[in-house]
This record gives structure tokens, C-alpha cells and sequence, in this order.
């Protein structure tokens, strides 16, 4: 990707020498450098704010509330996890996270759960739910989109939301349909995915 680039941006400036645009592309790096800026700003302020909510809204239940809405409809999905245990509360707070359009918040533990369900050998199944759960969840408040919406001018940005909701859970449901074709008894423990080790 690192050549590809270099290539396009040498490619650039000759055509730009070669067209007599020099002074054109000069502007245009420099509002290129400055939109990149502003842009970096407002997501990371977005980040901040919105990791800010999900700890705010985990110290007043907010987010106990939405991991027991879950937990019964993830026992079915993740037969394998153990009942009450940390990987289970893991993901519990990934799907909450997710559901509250909180998918920055929702990225460290993802990890976390996912560490967390190797330790207790969940079978692959269980990992290519849990995995789809994290990328295609259906998001409440697709808040990231509305950020960049908001920063692109849009005079409504908030009007995706409808259609995000209706694409995500279309979405998760043609992957969760994939996850039990592909995976349709418990299949083997994530062991397998583990490189072997060399025999000396």
C-alpha cells in the first residue's frame, strides 16, 4: 500500500509539472493537510466524548441493564461460555457497546472478550458469532456517521439512522445464517487456530 501510494503521489506532481498546476496543487495540499486536521480533531473529540458516555451510562446501569436484555439471546448464539463467567460479561459489554453506537468503546473489550473466550476454549463457532457480533451489530445510535455527517455540512445528519438500523440488522442476520451454515454443530475449540508448534 506504502509503494501504491508513493506511486500515485509521484505520479501527481509530474502531471502537475508536466501541466503547468503547480500553484493549484500547492493549494490543494495544503487544504488537504488542513481538512485532515480538522477532521483527526473532531473524531478524536467524538472518541473522548462518546468513550466518556459509555462510562457514564456503565456507572448508572445503563449498560448492566442493556448486557441482561442480551445475555439470553447470546447463551443461544454461545452455548459454550460459561454461564456468569468473564468472557460472558465481555461480551455482554461488546454487544451493549455496539447496541449504544459506542463502537470505539467497544473495540478494547472486544479484545478483551475474545482473549477471554480463548482461555475457556469456546469452539470456533462461538468465535465466528462472537466476531460477527463485533463487526455487524446492529447500532441504536450510529454515532461515528453522524460526526462525520455533521462535519461534511450535512443539514440532517441524524437521518441515517433509520436506514443504518434497517442495513445492520439485515446485515447481521444474512452473517448469523452464514455462522450456522459454516459452523452448524459446535465445531472444534479455537485450539485449532492456534499455529502448531515446531517439532524439534
Amino acid at each position: 500500500m506504502g509503494t501504491l501510494i508513493a506511486v500515485m503521489f509521484a505520479a501527481a506532481i509530474a502531471g502537475s509539472l508536466i501541466l503547468g498546476t503547480e500553484n493549484e496543487m500547492s493549494a490543494a495540499f495544503s487544504q488537504s493537510a488542513l481538512d485532515t486536521a480538522e477532521l483527526a480533531v473532531t473524531l478524536a473529540a467524538s472518541m473522548a466524548f462518546w468513550s466518556g458516555m459509555m462510562r457514564l451510562a456503565k456507572k448508572c446501569g445503563l449498560v448492566d441493564t442493556v448486557c441482561r436484555a442480551v445475555r439470553p439471546l447470546l447463551r443461544r448464539l454461545m452455548p459454550d461460555i460459561s454461564p456468569g463467567g468473564e468472557a460472558q460479561g465481555l461480551v455482554s459489554m461488546n454487544a451493549a457497546a455496539n447496541l449504544l453506537g459506542l463502537g470505539n468503546a467497544a473495540a478494547p473489550i472486544g479484545i478483551a472478550a475474545m482473549r477471554a473466550l480463548c482461555r475457556e476454549e469456546a469452539s470456533r463457532r462461538t468465535l465466528a458469532a462472537f466476531l460477527l457480533l463485533n463487526t455487524a451489530s446492529v447500532q441504536l445510535i450510529p454515532m461515528t456517521l453522524i460526526t462525520l455527517r455533521t462535519k461534511a455540512g450535512s443539514a440532517s445528519p441524524a437521518d441515517i439512522v433509520l436506514p443504518v438500523i434497517c442495513c445492520s440488522a439485515l446485515a447481521l442476520a444474512a452473517g448469523l445464517i452464514s455462522v450456522f451454515l459454516l459452523y452448524g454443530g459446535e465445531g472444534c475449540s479455537c485450539h485449532c487456530l492456534q499455529r502448531p508448534q515446531s517439532v524439534r
